[in-house]
């Protein structure tokens, strides 16, 4: 199901834009041009519809914690 309906003659992408700008207008708290986890749990908190907008849509600790390790190299498997 879709967040809203493009008539048939609109650019697909053209619509994309225009959620994403919504989504940053609504998300960019502070007005920095990016989506911090500070922006994003002010956000949420102020509208909890946004929430089930989103769902989770940044990293747990463990997995951001699992990521730097690969990208660092500590603890690397391979």
């Amino acid at each position: 199901q879709t967040l809203f309906q493009q008539s048939s003659e609109e650019d697909p992408d053209e619509g994309i834009k225009d959620l994403v700008e919504t989504a940053m207008k609504k998300l960019d708290c502070d007005h920095d041009g990016r989506i911090s986890y500070q922006d994003f749990k002010q956000a949420v908190t102020q509208d909890t519809l946004m929430l089930e907008c989103l769902g989770t849509c940044l990293p747990s600790e463990k997995i951001k914690k699992a990521f730097l390790q690969q990208i660092r190299g500590t603890n690397n498997k391979w």
